[in-house]
């Protein structure tokens, strides 16, 4: 048997995304000018924000750190508010500023507000940068006042780390840099634009620590996303921080981390195919019980998540689909199937699946299906296209493969057309999928 779909089990990328939710947002940030001691200065002081209370300067951020690359907020000061999700793992922005008065100050505060609360919950104070764009003076934890969203002076928490739950953020680097150094001119007080004024730039590093969390409902089969699995077939769990890093499988077998993630299923490890933030996906151990409410867990460089359950039954047979519910299905001449491809009626096609359950040749966890002897279910298999039985000539696991599951069958006598292929296995019907034939 031949087959050029072999992408199919080992790149189980984003069949679908699913947003990720927030850990902790960065909702937003003063910079002030202090004395070395934390104090603020009177008249003449630099006030520099992302929110707009008496036209004080404004903050616009970048993303990363190219003082050159798009600025997200603005462009004027009414529009730069943020609230920017942070996930777990490592966030920088570089800082563009510009004041508006000739005062000159050695000292600068950063306060940070987190989840809209009014209050900052992070404040640094570091002396400003006036030597080098490659070396920058140790900041440290403001010990003196802060100024709330209002304006109104109060004491720093004195704190480089915001806890909120199980989320941490840590605040690891903080410079404000002297005009001269960079010599910039992208914005004004008021407004992303130049004016001939050369900008303050400065750049902030934040280290989130979060525990993964699955979405309640997020684990379902890799084809067709039906909340049921069955030992041996691809699944799917959809959710938050499951990793700072997306990663997929280059070899087999399946291991069982990927980037720092692995999975459990009732107790059983899963091999990991691929992991994202927010998607992972992973084969059923063979050894999972089969029953209702199995827990899954996810642990992310050692933190686990609550579990959520999912149903796992004898067989899940799932179909692959792609574009607008297409059947993943090979005509004939090993080419894919869709609506100006079309398999001709009486021609032998493959369509690929997962969720065969128990076989007759077993395989090892997270290991390739053999090629001989191959492996087949051992419940029946059966398929209908425009609800016709059809004629299969095997129905197994798809030699040197993990999870996947092949279904060869005759194309029935049809007009031309397109029409909706099914799959049972042991009394359960897969999703439906398009297959054109002519």
């Amino acid at each position: 048997m031949r087959h050029c779909l072999v992408s199919v089990a080992l790149a189980l990328a984003a069949f679908s995304t699913s947003p990720a939710l927030a850990a902790v947002k960065l909702t937003a940030m003063h910079i002030v000018s202090t004395d070395e001691a934390g104090k603020i200065q009177g008249v003449g002081a630099h006030r520099f924000r992302t929110t707009q209370h008496g036209g004080h300067p404004a903050i616009f951020l970048v993303p990363g750190d190219d003082p050159a690359a798009a600025i997200l907020n603005g462009p004027k000061t009414a529009d730069n508010e943020i609230d920017i999700t942070l996930s777990a793992g490592t966030h920088t922005f570089t800082i563009l500023a510009e004041r508006s008065n000739s005062y000159t100050w050695t000292n600068y505060t950063l306060q940070l507000f987190f989840d809209r609360a009014r209050s900052a919950q992070i404040s640094a104070l570091v002396p400003l940068n006036v030597n080098s764009t490659q070396f920058f003076p140790p900041f440290s934890a403001n010990p003196g006042q802060i100024e709330d969203l209002a304006g109104y002076p109060g004491k720093s928490p004195g704190a480089l780390v915001y806890k909120s739950g199980p989320n941490e953020v840590t605040l690891t680097a903080f410079h404000f840099s002297d005009p001269s150094l960079y010599r910039l001119d992208r914005v004004s007080p008021f407004e992303v634009r130049s004016d001939r004024v050369l900008d303050f730039v400065g750049q902030i590093t934040l280290e989130v620590k979060a525990p993964p969390q699955i979405h309640m409902g997020g684990v379902a089969n890799a084809a067709g996303f039906a909340p049921r699995v069955a030992p041996g077939s691809l699944f799917t769990i959809f959710g938050t921080d499951f990793a700072t890093t997306t990663a997929g499988v280059t070899s087999l077998p399946l291991p069982l981390e990927l980037a720092g993630t692995s999975v459990t299923i009732g107790g059983h490890a899963a091999p990991v195919v691929y992991v994202s933030a927010s998607q992972i996906n992973a084969q059923v151990p063979y050894e999972a019980t089969v029953g209702a409410n199995v827990p899954v867990v996810v642990t992310t460089n050692g933190v686990a998540s609550p579990p959520v359950t999912v149903n796992v039954v004898p067989a899940a047979p799932g179909l692959f689909t792609f574009g607008d519910r297409r059947a993943m299905v090979q005509n004939a001449d090993y080419s894919l199937n869709t609506a100006d491809n079309p398999a001709e009626v009486g021609s032998y096609t493959v369509a690929y699946l997962t969720g065969a359950g128990a076989l007759d040749h077993p395989v090892s966890t997270g290991s390739p299906a053999g090629a001989d002897p191959v492996s087949r279910p051992r419940i029946p298999v059966a398929a209908t296209l425009n609800g016709v039985p059809v004629e299969i000539a095997f129905a197994g696991l798809t030699p040197n493969l993990v999870g996947l599951m092949q279904v060869n069958f005759k194309v029935p006598v049809l007009p031309p057309g397109t029409y909706s292929l099914l799959v049972t296995a042991g009394g359960e019907r897969s999703n439906p999928g398009f297959v054109t034939v002519r």
